[in-house]
């Protein structure tokens, strides 16, 4: 813990680091006076992955990254009060279309990449997954892939998903996500004893996670810590809104940040291939949340939410700030990156390998 800290300090004590994110609260600003959906997190992505891309001496901030995300985690479990307890049984119902989704999402995502776009096997097989930016190029590398071709078209793929699915709610269903629960209170209306839960939720979960080897610890084990809490009825607190904002503007900064020293060629490559996979990625998960929802009884825009393949955090904050069923969607998510992320990889190890070799 204690490296862990240092290494927060010496990063944010960079002259890169405070102008990377200086321009992503400008670009957070903008985007709040223009009332646009989710305005710190998508102005300071676009403006910190136009700086990078101009050649603006930047520095990445993930590693700055996880104090912040442990906040958005509490803040996510923070929604999983006992009222929505009920809700969260329609989950089980859920599974198969959390499953079949996830499925062919991968499926067409192989497809797509080997076929069309021209990659390895390995590095198709692993840039094709519906997972986290993080897990996927560290296995697909391991397993002998391209590591920065999977990262950009997993960041590709979060960055258009996170920037569209926004704007289009807020187009469809006029919501404005400035006007979130999140940001309905202040740090002086949270008691001493929920302050303590919360921090504890924060720093336990994300230690436990770490300890056990979960995936995107900083986040899942303060969601789980906090979601635990609060469905127990000992806190029905939140973190404060100034928290929630600082964590969406290093989030956005850290997705914008990922295209730092991209190659202009590279990258066009990855987000043209991004823009055509992404609506066969959306057109899978709307199809099958147009059947599943009647049945379900859940609104299909929620449903969708639920089954997108984007990050955790990031599908998370969106149903947030349009006011969807957050429990819903976040725990629909976590269920799909543990499907791809033991599944995916359990099925390459076992079997994959010798189907990859074939498909040379």
């Amino acid at each position: 813990m204690i490296d862990v800290v240092t290494g927060f300090l010496r990063s944010v004590l960079s002259w890169r680091i405070a102008l990377t994110l200086a321009l992503a609260a400008a670009g957070g600003w903008v985007f709040h006076r223009l009332h646009l959906p989710l305005p710190w997190m998508l102005g300071g992505m676009t403006v910190t992955m136009l700086a990078a891309l101009s050649g603006v001496p930047l520095a990445r901030t993930r590693p700055i990254r996880p104090p912040f995300a442990a906040i958005l985690g509490v803040m996510l479990g923070s929604a999983f009060q006992p009222s929505a307890f009920t809700e969260i049984g329609t989950l089980l119902m859920l599974v198969g279309a959390i499953t079949l989704t996830t499925i062919l999402c991968g499926f067409a995502g192989y497809q797509y990449l080997r076929r069309v776009a021209g990659f390895d096997p390995i590095t198709a097989y692993f840039a094709g997954m519906p997972a986290g930016l993080q897990e996927m190029a560290l296995q697909g590398g391991l397993a002998g892939g391209d590591e920065r071709r999977i990262a950009l078209i997993h960041g590709t793929r979060i960055f258009l998903l996170v920037m569209v699915v926004p704007l289009a709610f807020a187009a469809l269903f006029h919501v404005d996500s400035q006007s979130s629960r999140i940001f309905q209170h202040s740090a002086a209306d949270i008691a001493v004893a929920d302050w303590l839960w919360l921090i504890g939720a924060g720093a336990i979960g994300w230690w436990l996670a770490k300890r056990l080897g979960v995936p995107n610890a900083p986040v899942i084990g303060p969601l789980l810590l906090s979601a635990a809490i609060h469905l127990g009825g000992a806190s029905a607190a939140a973190p404060p809104p100034g928290s929630i904002v600082l964590a969406q503007l290093i989030l956005g900064s850290s997705l914008g940040s990922n295209f730092i020293g991209t190659n202009w060629s590279l990258l066009w490559h990855s987000l043209r291939h991004g823009l055509c996979l992404l609506p066969i990625l959306v057109s899978i998960c709307l199809g099958v949340a147009l059947l599943i929802a009647p049945l379900a009884g859940l609104d299909r825009s929620v449903l969708f939410l639920s089954l997108a393949p984007g990050g955790t955090t990031e599908m998370s904050l969106i149903a947030l700030a349009l006011h969807a069923n957050v429990a819903l969607v976040t725990s629909s998510q976590l269920v799909r990156i543990l499907l791809v992320n033991v599944g995916a990889v359990w099925l390459f190890r076992s079997r994959g390998k010798a189907f990859l070799a074939q498909d040379r």
